[in-house]
């Protein structure tokens, strides 16, 4: 990448990762993190090589969490558990939940893209198809529920609400 032209701040731009980061990645082989999580690698290869000649283009390895979290709402009011999602995604029920609930401004891109192809096909179906008993898919349904409530109350009146009220 930095043959291309490209800086540890135009990486850093383009990946949404912090640029001290990308600096440590940079350094030479035995001063470099020995371990580097999924998703800043996921969001560092997700670079084209041509971004330095294409800025107005790119296609940043991180993407923002939005339309994943609108998916992940839509399949829980439809009765989808997160655990089952997560399972089927290959991460973790608190990662899912995280996006959902507008924790995280941005994920990779490839789980964004998991997450959009799941939902096409769950939401063409239901939870009873794949085996997920009606209980589950009913408390799955209710928590979604109270949870959009919730988003929907403006920021003020939700932070003036005792710790531990049921709204």
């Amino acid at each position: 990448m930095q043959e291309t032209g490209l800086s540890a701040a135009d990486i850093a731009e383009i990946s949404g990762i912090a640029v001290t980061l990308v600096r440590r990645l940079l350094r030479p082989a035995g001063e470099r993190p020995a371990v580097i999580h999924r998703v800043t690698s996921e969001a560092v290869l997700g670079i084209p090589l041509t971004s330095a000649v294409k800025r107005d283009r790119l296609l940043p390895g991180l993407v923002g969490a939005e339309r994943a979290a609108t998916s992940l709402q839509d399949l829980a009011e439809r009765g989808w558990p997160t655990s089952f999602l997560a399972a089927r995604l290959e991460t973790t029920p608190h990662t899912l939940a995280a996006i959902r609930g507008r924790e995280r401004r941005r994920l990779a891109l490839a789980l964004d893209r998991k997450i959009q192809r799941l939902a096409a096909l769950l939401l063409a179906s239901e939870p009873a198809d794949f085996g997920i008993a009606e209980y589950r898919s009913r408390r799955t349904r209710a928590a979604a529920l109270r949870r959009r409530a919730t988003l929907a109350q403006p920021m003020s009146t939700a932070l003036r609400e005792e710790p531990g009220a049921v709204p």
